[in-house]
């Protein structure tokens, strides 16, 4: 979770529980906010916390993951059971303070004021505890003294019900906040998930894509010469584009997955029925040569010697310029049967197929992974997104946009693609590259994806400035490809 709704968070806890301590005139004190425990059980968390005797201000690491039970085992428990405050003075407070608490801080509580954050409309968001309050002089807390303290009075009560029900409802805002965004993580780790799930040799490349491109922009936001230096992007912003760059490619979910998946020129059951009928016209020749005395040798012995090609050609890697000329002509290898119907060695799709100079998909196939860009767009803009995210959707639909023009599926010009669409072409563009899990590539060393992506820039297709960035940061060392090797290592 972004760490900017967490901080603003626990500055508010810190600012309520800093007005309480003033109001009331106390040493110390603790906020304790109302959250689900794993199995779903609602606990009280220890959020925030100030000694000033001690000058400590914050939760204890060691105190970090302390939570207590809505109940009457504790004062907190009890007080948030009842929504009702409790004070308790010398001879009452060691029945309720955590002695796990006073052992870690050394600290010896001598009153308590427990009272419960309840919003106006009754709902219980959590629990302040005002510890130890200050004689009425202005001097301080003595952790070692032993003389007197003024005890928690029905003036207190009063002075907390002031405020308590505004705090609580801040509060109650503040952490609804955090759960929408606990709940769009989810959402979109979810769909990540699902986009792994129907393209598992893609798994991990969009976790991956969303780092380097944040990664981008916040060197970007370090840049201080060069075209950029005045380009700054805002912690919105940066949340704004680590969610387009995790989602990129959410319309995958809308893709034939046989071809999503296609790992070569051809289909495996399409591979099998050319070795069926290889089998059959070698069969059918045999017997024309015995039956009708007609000449065939020639072509079944190139039928013989032609599988080991087809197998060759089917590979997505380039193909040898030979290998292409015997592909082409085995579509001229035809034998007739009884029926009048010709076979051919390979018909016409199959030979188009298979004659592809690189890759493992046809025109079609191609333009067909293609829509995912748009898929993606028509996905993304049906969700309500919330302020500060309303352009998710287009970042993510324009990624694959080229600077002259290019690209799809707008076919747009530079002017046009906003500034974080074009760093999250890079970044997908390197991490293509570099991917071990590609089936119609092998993966390639960082120096040569980055010489491979710099001559993108001088055909005029991506970012230069951005590019620049991108390698002056080191991000290509500082995330690791996905076998876990940087170029150093490659």
């Amino acid at each position: 979770m972004p760490g900017e709704i967490t901080d603003n968070l626990q500055k508010l806890l810190d600012t309520t529980l800093g007005s309480f301590l003033d109001l009331v005139q106390c040493d110390a004190g603790s906020v304790f906010t109302v959250r689900k425990n794993a199995q779903g059980e609602q606990m009280l968390a220890f959020e925030a916390m100030v000694t000033r005797s001690l000058n400590l201000r914050g939760v204890p690491e060691s105190l970090s993951n302390l939570q207590f039970r809505i109940d009457d085992s504790t004062i907190v428990g009890r007080t948030a059971l009842y929504k009702k405050p409790i004070l308790l003075n010398l001879a009452a407070t060691r029945a309720g303070v955590s002695p796990c608490v006073e052992k870690i801080l050394n600290y010896q509580t001598r009153n308590i004021f427990s009272g419960p954050l309840v919003t106006p409309r009754g709902d219980l968001v959590g629990v302040v505890q005002l510890l130890n309050k200050l004689p009425n002089d202005g001097s301080m807390f003595d952790p070692e003294g032993t003389s007197p303290l003024p005890d928690f009075d029905q003036k207190d009560e009063r002075l907390f019900s002031i405020i308590v029900g505004q705090a609580a409802l801040a509060i109650e805002n503040s952490l609804l906040l955090e759960e929408q965004e606990r709940l769009l993580e989810g959402f979109v780790n979810a769909s990540v998930t699902a986009i792994e799930a129907r393209d598992p040799v893609t798994c991990g490349h969009s976790m991956r894509v969303a780092r380097y491109t944040v990664g981008l922009a916040e060197a970007v936001n370090r840049t201080q010469t060069g075209r950029l230096k005045d380009v700054t992007f805002t912690p919105d912003q940066l949340r704004e584009l680590r969610f387009a760059a995790m989602l990129h490619d959410v319309g995958k979910i809308g893709i034939k997955e046989e071809i999503l998946q296609k790992r070569k020129k051809l289909f495996p059951q399409e591979l099998e029925v050319i070795s069926m009928r290889f089998k059959l016209m070698r069969t059918q020749m045999k017997f024309l040569q015995e039956t009708e005395q007609k000449d065939y040798r020639d072509a079944i012995r190139r039928l013989e010697h032609a599988w080991k090609y087809v197998i060759e050609a089917n590979e997505p890697s380039v193909m040898r310029t030979a290998t292409g000329g015997l592909i082409r002509d085995l579509s001229s290898i035809t034998v007739p049967f009884d029926s009048g119907e010709v076979l051919f060695a390979l018909t016409e799709m199959e030979t188009e197929k298979l004659s592809l100079a690189q890759g493992s998909l046809t025109e079609s196939e191609r333009l067909e992974i293609e829509t995912h860009v748009s898929k993606t767009f028509e996905i993304l803009r049906m969700i309500p997104w919330s302020r500060g995210l309303e352009r998710v959707p287009e970042i993510a639909h324009k990624h694959h946009e080229k600077l002259d023009g290019s690209g799809y599926p707008k076919q747009l010009a530079y002017e046009d693609i906003p500034p974080q669409a074009r760093m999250l072409s890079i970044c997908d563009i390197y991490d293509a590259l570099i991917a071990e899990d590609r089936p119609y590539k092998s993966a390639m060393p960082a120096s040569k994806a980055l010489d491979i992506i710099e001559a993108q820039v001088k055909a005029g297709n991506l970012d230069g400035a951005y590019f620049e960035v991108f390698v002056q940061a080191n991000l290509y060392d500082h995330f690791k490809s996905p076998t876990g090797n940087s170029d150093a290592a490659a």
